[in-house]
């Protein structure tokens, strides 16, 4: 029996606790709720209220020949509007974001306060500081907020965020059809990525305004667009009740498809039953988890 299925089997026990919390999953930037299709699939399966939340002009939208972004304030006003109507039903609500969608998801705790309980951050990226980020990025705010970026657009390339290279030609496939994949869309317009550094700098500034029970991240060590710095920025800004980090160890950036991907299903159920019984929070010295096999340097 793999870890995932111990978990899961693990878990079986009490569904009432479970539909009484509501969990709201985040998607990446101009992406689709299909990065995190498995997350859904695992949650929904144990009795979790789950919502894979489309947002106006920050979601991939298939209809729009063209993908228009809207004010990054616009996005969080969506998330708040969808946390407020979940608590009208539901005792605790939970988010989840991936990338953009961990970011995102942070904005609307710190607007939101303790109307959320919890977060799952995964890859998180508050600062793009991976080993692919090329050395000029110093130079992406010329792009972004002069007219030198007005026909610039980011194109996705490999290794598309997957350390595996079987899903890596997966998405590579699609792509050559498809303008979008399972792991996002394979061009980002220069509105979207504008709107997402706005965000990106409000959520580290008010970050000790983040009022959460329970937070836990999760976080590839190879991970090719956010170091490791990212964690360590949660850890030092952070001033939740509870926050856990999880490094893993043979990853890249999209940790729901890639080779990791069932100890980060194992790790959300976890954390998703320690929410939904408001179980007390996890000692400091469990901040920070080293996967089997590898030292903490």
């Amino acid at each position: 029996m793999s870890a995932f299925q111990a978990s899961t089997e693990a878990l079986r026990v009490d569904h009432s606790a479970a539909r009484r919390t509501a969990v709201v999953l985040l998607h990446g930037l101009c992406s689709t709720p299909e990065e995190l299709r498995s997350v859904a699939n695992a949650l929904r399966g144990l009795g979790y209220t789950v919502q894979a939340l489309p947002v106006a002009g920050y979601s991939f939208d298939a209809a729009a020949a063209r993908q228009t972004a809207c004010g990054f304030e616009q996005w969080i006003d969506t998330l708040e509007q969808r946390v407020d109507a979940l608590r009208t039903l539901h005792d605790r609500v939970m988010l989840v974001g991936i990338s953009a969608g961990a970011s995102l998801a942070l904005a609307a705790a710190i607007r939101c306060g303790t109307r959320i309980d919890a977060l799952l951050l995964m890859s998180t990226a508050l600062r793009l500081d991976g080993w692919a980020v090329p050395r000029s990025q110093w130079l992406f705010p010329l792009v972004l907020y002069t007219p030198l970026g007005r026909f610039w657009k980011y194109r996705e390339r490999a290794p598309y965020g997957v350390k595996n290279e079987r899903v890596r030609a997966w998405i590579e496939r699609e792509l050559r059809t498809r303008r979008i994949s399972r792991a996002g869309s394979s061009v980002i317009g220069i509105d979207h990525l504008r709107e997402h550094d706005r965000l990106l700098r409000h959520v580290r500034a008010n970050l000790h305004r983040v009022r959460c029970a329970h937070v836990l991240a999760l976080h590839a060590r190879e991970d090719e667009v956010a170091s490791l710095e990212n964690l360590a920025i949660l850890s030092r800004d952070l001033r939740c009740g509870s926050l856990r980090t999880v490094v893993l160890g043979n990853s890249f950036h999209m940790i729901t498809i890639d080779n990791d991907r069932q100890q980060v299903l194992a790790e959300t159920l976890e954390f998703a039953a320690t929410v939904a019984h408001d179980a007390a929070p996890h000692e400091g010295a469990d901040r920070l988890r080293i996967p089997t096999g590898e030292r903490a340097s």
